[in-house]
């Protein structure tokens, strides 16, 4: 009988909570457009953690969604080799990459790996210059992002 009750309980604090997980998710800044049965939800744009998308270019992220994702930047000094903390680099199929900053702009961008330790790498790349900002963490979630931003389906409940 104490059982029931306490499950009873779990399952209506669980219901709320996912009540109003789904009411919180429903009121953020994307901003459905229903045309007919289709929905276009827009991933970016002002007061957004996304600010700008740029298939070349890249993307621009807020003050508040850089923080809210755990994003730290540094500027690479002198010329290369840089060194950089192996948590900075991202790897694609072969490849290594890193993110960088430039004039606000992320993007995703190639590097050679020098020589390394356990800590730390150093990279060069001819697409990186000395004042450029890379991305040393929250790396994962700059992935994730630009993953969403440059596929055609949208992570959301259409209705």
């Amino acid at each position: 009988m104490i059982r029931q009750i306490r499950f009873k309980q779990w399952m209506v604090s669980a219901g709320l909570i996912f009540l109003t997980g789904t009411f919180a998710y429903g009121q953020t800044e994307t901003a459905e457009k229903h045309k007919g049965e289709e929905s276009e939800t827009k991933r970016f744009g002002a007061h957004m953690a996304v600010m700008e998308f740029n298939a070349e270019e890249g993307f621009k992220l807020s003050e508040k969604g850089i923080k809210s994702l755990g994003v730290t930047f540094v500027a690479l000094s002198k010329d290369a080799p840089w060194r950089v903390p192996r948590g900075a680099l991202v790897n694609i199929k072969h490849s290594t990459a890193v993110y960088r900053r430039f004039d606000g702009w992320i993007s995703l961008v190639l590097v050679k790996l020098v020589s390394g330790d356990k800590d730390t790498v150093a990279i060069s790349s001819e697409d990186l210059q000395t004042g450029d900002e890379v991305a040393i963490s929250g790396t994962q979630f700059l992935r994730m992002t630009e993953s969403d931003l440059n596929s055609d389906t949208v992570d959301t409940c259409s209705h």
